[in-house]
């Protein structure tokens, strides 16, 4: 009877972590804000994002993952901004927030609607598991940009998280490789 009670609050955590990041989603969605058109960036605008997709390495193995992002672009090529990372398994709860610093690349020879981007920063990241533990986080990573209409795009991003996290799990995580997809304004 006491596991079933305690497999029924791990279950309602994760429901509740899960509803979560699907409102905080949502709400980053429709914020109205000033923001720059998908497929010119504008210098001195915010563009931002959301996107889901799966973080692998965590301390409780892979988990379900979502993204928030802003970039501000200072030219046409480059573009500075926070993002915020949240990891979630039936047992996880992982938040990580950074600088980045993303530099885009036309794709010559291809449709003018796709462009690529290199990026990198640093922040932190905090993870609770079976104890709750905080450390740097170095993202690192490439993406991909289709520009679906002039307000709107669609991203797809890989990150390489270079960490320190140990949550007492003896799965010290040092590399989380994450793979999202998501919308950018």
């Amino acid at each position: 009877m006491k596991r079933e009670k305690v497999e029924m609050i791990q279950l309602t955590k994760c429901a509740a972590r899960f509803i979560f990041a699907v409102c905080l989603m949502g709400l980053v969605s429709v914020i109205p804000i000033g923001v720059s058109g998908a497929a010119e960036p504008q210098v001195g605008a915010w563009s931002p994002g959301a996107s889901i997709g799966f973080l692998g390495n965590t301390p409780d193995g892979t988990a379900f993952a979502t993204n928030f992002h802003a970039d501000y672009f200072t030219n046409k090529q480059f573009s500075v901004g926070p993002l915020a990372q949240l990891a979630i398994t039936g047992d996880l709860f992982q938040i990580g927030f950074s600088g980045q610093g993303k530099y885009w690349l036309d794709l010559a020879g291809l449709d003018t609607r796709l462009r690529a981007n290199l990026q990198g920063g640093v922040g932190f990241v905090h993870a609770n598991f079976l104890t709750s533990d905080t450390s740097f986080l170095i993202p690192l990573g490439v993406g991909l940009d289709y520009v679906l209409t002039q307000q709107v795009s669609l991203p797809s991003t890989f990150l390489l998280n270079f960490t320190d996290l140990d949550t007492g799990s003896g799965n010290d995580t040092h590399v989380m490789p994450g793979l999202t997809f998501g919308i950018r304004y």
